[in-house]
């Protein structure tokens, strides 16, 4: 029996809708839609996630800034909001930055 497989940084390209699971880190991250909004006068992209670990829930998505559920620190690397296929991310999906942080 071969031990437990360690996590390794991943990129996830998630769809519009659609929920995607890391066993090892007991998490998901739903991704329900990506758009643009107004704010300050200019068209941002944003992409509305939620990001479950265990009993915690997180809403991200709005900004480029890491969000850190427990040890794991989540980017969103890429949002396609446009409506047509981008750098292999669908419409209305993004492309997420998954690591696990030592000693946090």
């Amino acid at each position: 029996m071969s031990p437990p497989k360690e996590f390794t940084d991943q990129k996830l390209v998630i769809a519009s809708k659609q929920t995607v699971q890391i066993r090892e880190l007991d998490l998901s991250i739903t991704n329900n839609g990506c758009g643009r909004q107004w704010e300050s006068g200019e068209k941002r992209p944003y992409c509305e996630l939620v990001i479950k670990r265990k009993d915690s829930t997180v809403r991200a998505g709005n900004n480029f800034k890491p969000v850190y559920i427990g040890n794991i620190e989540i980017t969103i690397d890429k949002m396609n909001p446009w409506g047509r296929e981008e750098d292999s991310v669908p419409p209305g999906g993004c492309r997420v930055w998954v690591r696990k942080l030592a000693g946090r």
